[in-house]
């Protein structure tokens, strides 16, 4: 039996199964949507659960990154038949409140987003300087966002059910193959919402091993890009000579090793002037 039982937005959240649960979650404000706990060491059994006070489901299996998590969930609401008007995936080393994932939801749905996510603290970790928050603006329209918490609009979400598959990582989902179903579907509307800031507090890892497919991180986002290049030639190939395509896969976005060193030399300045400042 499902053990979600409405179309409200699904927010999961990842959990080790044995810390407490929520632990970055600042219990604010009521929550208006389902909360999804998601035990990746499979310690847990999955059911309906009241964690730190709110009502909760849990999922459990053991995974080895958030690719699976991914393939993990949309199996499960396949199986529920239900699919809710937006679906979150936030990792467990994400620092947010629920009055922040409230107001993502309330200013996507107002939007008309069908992808989108919280921006983070300069201070946080991150990979993509285009991630950090932006005074004064309540979001920015942006090609895609990445899978440390994204917003999804339900169909959409579950329209990567198949593609999930066999991808542990989850590396090549957020750049690749989310901005090829939003194109192929009908879900264009993609950004990141300067309005709700979170801090990212764990440094990224996930592309420093071999996965047990046999796959690295960059092969798996390889493997999704190629699979995303056969889906847009086969369903929509006008879309190879647009703007769009360029930015998503030919645009270059490995710098140089003059640009490396430039950006190596500078990050200590910048940081400075935003202490400073």
């Amino acid at each position: 039996m499902s053990i979600i039982s409405s179309t409200k937005p699904l927010v999961l959240v990842s959990w080790d199964g044995a810390s407490p649960p929520l632990a970055m979650i600042h219990l604010d404000a009521t929550p208006e949507f389902e909360w999804l706990l998601f035990d990746y060491t499979g310690r847990q059994s999955p059911g309906p659960a009241e964690l730190r006070g709110q009502h909760c489901a849990v999922l459990s299996a053991k995974t080895e990154c958030k690719g699976e998590i991914y393939q993990a969930l949309a199996e499960h609401l396949a199986a529920s038949g239900r699919t809710p008007e937006y679906v979150s995936l936030i990792d467990d080393d994400i620092l947010l409140g629920v009055s922040d994932i409230n107001r993502a939801l309330h200013l996507g749905r107002c939007e008309g987003l069908d992808c989108f996510s919280p921006v983070l603290s300069h201070d946080s970790r991150y990979t993509h300087r285009w991630t950090l928050r932006q005074p004064n603006r309540l979001y920015r329209e942006v090609d895609w966002v990445e899978v440390m918490m994204p917003f999804y609009r339900g169909p959409l979400f579950m329209a990567g059910r198949e593609h999930y598959r066999g991808n542990v990582s989850s590396w090549g989902i957020d750049k690749y193959l989310m901005p090829t179903l939003q194109q192929l579907g009908g879900w264009p509307r993609t950004a990141l919402i300067d309005a709700v800031m979170a801090s990212h507090r764990r440094p990224v890892t996930s592309g420093q091993k071999t996965y047990r497919n046999g796959r690295t991180a960059g092969e798996e986002s390889a493997a999704m890009k190629a699979l995303c290049l056969q889906l847009i030639a086969a369903q929509k190939p006008a879309l190879q000579g647009s703007d769009w395509y360029r930015r998503i896969f030919v645009q270059r976005h490995a710098r140089t090793r003059w640009q490396q060193l430039a950006y190596g030399l500078g990050r200590p300045l910048r940081r400075w002037l935003e202490q400073s400042t």
